[in-house]
């Protein structure tokens, strides 16, 4: 296990469990017992558990319908959230993997063995230099943190830190297409990446090409593929498991204006909105990438999610919120 606090268990980081299966962290808000993780990589079938052969469960619907029929324990109803999550109890945590970690062994490991290794050391030099952030603000997650990336495997990166992220981005944003290698999707590769990511929303395809060719957070490097989330370290999140009390509503779908899109940048996301249908909404929040930088600040937008009601235990308020991205149906498109 490596030097990793479990209070410092963020998006990115990786905890594989006593059955060897692998789940990847979600948020920065966890109970004391446990860390809320859903599963990525599980075994291969024809492997033992000494193997690290390991296949990937992508849907998230899969990945409950695996452990429901195999390891029911690590699907937990949690009472902050009013529903069931998949987490992973301490107990059951026999190793951690961090980004950050496996970034600074591939730097000081000149002898790197991969074209993919090579690149993605190439990328994150690239990205460093042009942005001004240190090396130990960012890391290396996906396949590549469990060492079984394959040629073709994307470029996984995860940047920490609120002020190192806000600098990256804005960064990003001025200088995307003076950085070396790097560039936006189009073509055929942006075809292919808008099926992969949105491929049962074909209705709206026209509009999803445009959002994601402009995206900053992704794109190519050479010839690979690579995605970069930025998330908040722990100590700077001004909460704590319980706080907040969830209690989902239903399936929703909505038009509202975007009022503030600060936090759209980070994993999870966050837009604040306003809503003349339902004034009870106040934001838009997901845990997956693919929303983060989908809309801006001024737009009217319409959105698919799943509805909940948020009430704050010490202020006492009270709001809806529209989690995106739990159902493959679900979108966020302006109007």
């Amino acid at each position: 296990m490596m030097n990793v606090s479990f209070e410092n268990l963020v998006e990115g980081y990786f905890i594989i469990t006593s059955e060897n299966l692998v789940f990847e962290v979600k948020g920065v808000i966890h109970p004391k017992d446990r860390i809320i993780a859903y599963l990525r990589y599980v075994p291969e079938e024809s492997k033992t558990k000494s193997d690290s052969n390991y296949q990937k469960i992508y849907d998230i619907k899969k990945r409950e319908d695996y452990l429901k029929s195999n390891f029911p324990e690590y699907l937990w109803f949690s009472k902050a959230h009013g529903r069931v999550v998949q987490s992973v109890g301490r107990e059951n945590i026999v190793s951690i993997l961090s980004p950050v970690e496996y970034l600074s062994r591939m730097r000081n490991d000149r002898g790197m063995k991969t074209d993919l290794q090579e690149a993605t050391y190439g990328l994150v030099r690239n990205l460093v230099q042009s942005t001004g952030i240190s090396w130990s603000d960012i890391g290396i997650t996906g396949s590549q943190l469990l060492d079984i990336a394959t040629a073709t495997s994307d470029i996984d990166l995860v940047v920490y830190g609120d002020a190192a992220c806000r600098k990256f981005y804005d960064n990003m944003s001025n200088n995307y297409n003076k950085i070396k290698g790097v560039r936006q999707y189009s073509g055929d590769l942006l075809n292919a990446h808008l099926a992969f990511r949105w491929g049962e929303l074909v209705r709206y395809h026209d509009m999803l090409r445009e959002i994601e060719s402009r995206k900053i957070l992704q794109g190519l490097f050479n010839e690979h593929e690579f995605f970069i989330r930025l998330v908040r370290r722990s100590e700077e999140i001004d909460e704590y498991y319980g706080r907040m009390q969830y209690e989902m509503i239903d399936d929703y779908t909505t038009c509202c204006i975007i009022k503030d899109d600060t936090d759209s940048i980070f994993t999870p996301c966050v837009y604040t909105v306003e809503s003349s249908e339902n004034t009870d909404l106040k934001r838009l929040v997901s845990y997956r990438g693919r929303f983060t930088e989908q809309v801006t600040k001024g737009m009217s937008a319409m959105a698919k999610g799943r509805l909940e009601r948020v009430t704050d235990t010490v202020t006492g308020d009270c709001f809806q919120q529209l989690v995106l991205g739990e159902d493959s149906t679900d979108y966020l498109l302006p109007i």
